[in-house]
């Protein structure tokens, strides 16, 4: 399980803490009672790519993937990657402008967490300023960027993750895998990564953070930046140096045209790790719904469709060979189904892929041998 010391590995993070503290009794009853309220936090001044102190530490190199025949492949990361961040579907913008926080729960590995997150302000080409939260753009310009960082673009910059790429190879690199996006949009999906507040806590006290998914963001030629490049989030830096992180078949997961069936991906990556015929991944659809940050309708039905349709391209991408549902129901006051038992068989070619990420796992751990038989929670 990922642990995070906050106060001595991230300086900004402690600033950002002493600040709420510090609020007076009128912030305190604002921040309760109003949604204008936003994450108070102190983000580091910017600076020139060559004044960070730059580093290539053994951690990275653990995190990087540079064998050709195992191209098609990228880490996810844990905690980071479960967040719910991302908004899916039309946004509900008040005044054509403003955005209400998102206020999330989820959990992983037993643990819960809470999510809170405050849109991007970014100022539009008419000249107005409107909010964004993260959206599937986002998320595959994030994974791209990762995987970037895995084909050994990666770098330390002051002790936190980073990759240097241009804006031409990120595009090339999003169009390689179908997703065509412009200069334009890749800018604004940067841009609203970057300026995105993120809040997370923890129920068992180990983890309270206020972050962006993009740290730090440079672009060559821009306020004489001599280098484009990013610096991720605490949590990706942590999961990398406590290699705490999965082999995940990352030319699967961007050929999907779902958000549904990429997060159904790469939650399997990481949960389903003795992926095999006789064994099945059973989850509840209520706690899918709630892990991913989806809209419960009223009927539960019409989610089980969303999903339904998210396991065909599963199934079409060799991941999932059978996909199996349970009414769970309800007899008092009155029958009704309230929640849905799913379970997913692996295919064979997904077997494959996590017999490869949980040899890998056991080579970070010191252990060598791969038909390694011992305790499963070792993997994880």
């Amino acid at each position: 399980m990922l642990t995070f010391n906050y106060k001595t590995q991230y300086l900004f993070e402690r600033d950002n803490l002493q600040m709420a503290k510090g609020k007076t009794s009128d912030e305190k009853k604002s921040n309760k009672s109003g949604s204008d309220a936003r994450i108070s936090r102190r983000r580091e001044k910017a600076k020139p790519f060559e004044r960070y102190d730059q580093k290539h530490p053994l951690q990275l190199s653990f995190f990087e993937i540079m064998e050709p025949e195992n191209k098609q492949y990228s880490n996810t990361v844990e905690i980071y990657d479960f967040l719910p961040k991302e908004y899916l579907g039309k946004a509900p913008r008040v005044a054509d402008t403003y955005l209400p926080r998102l206020d999330r729960e989820f959990e992983c590995r037993g643990v819960r967490y809470r999510m809170k997150l405050d849109p991007a302000r970014i100022e539009d080409k008419d000249g107005t300023v409107r909010e964004y939260y993260p959206s599937q753009r986002e998320e595959i310009v994030e994974d791209c960027l990762r995987k970037l960082m895995v084909d050994g673009g990666g770098v330390f910059l002051d002790d936190q993750a980073s990759v240097r790429f241009t804006l031409y190879q990120l595009q090339k690199e999003l169009q390689e895998n179908g997703h065509t996006y412009s200069y334009t949009q890749i800018r604004d999906s940067l841009e609203v990564l970057t300026k995105t507040n993120i809040e997370l806590s923890s129920d068992d006290g180990n983890i309270r953070l206020i972050f962006s998914p993009i740290e730090t963001l440079g672009i060559k030629g821009e306020g004489g930046e001599t280098q484009t490049f990013v610096r991720f989030s605490p949590l990706v830096t942590n999961s990398i140096k406590e290699k705490e992180f999965r082999l995940i078949n990352y030319k699967k997961v961007m050929g999907y045209r779902s958000a549904i069936a990429r997060k159904l991906h790469k939650r399997l990556s990481h949960f389903y790790i003795q992926a095999g015929l006789t064994n099945l991944y059973t989850v509840l659809l209520s706690t899918l719904i709630r892990d991913f940050g989806l809209t419960k309708y009223s009927q539960m039905s019409k989610n089980l469709r969303d999903f339904e349709k998210a396991v065909e391209e599963l199934k079409e991408s060799n991941t999932i060979l059978n996909f199996y549902k349970e009414e769970i129901k309800q007899s008092s006051p009155r029958f009704k189904v309230i929640d849905y038992k799913l379970s997913f068989q692996a295919h064979f070619d997904f077997v494959s892929d996590v017999k490869k990420a949980n040899y890998l796992r056991l080579r970070l751990k010191g252990i060598d041998d791969p038909t390694y038989s011992g305790n499963p929670d070792s993997l994880k």
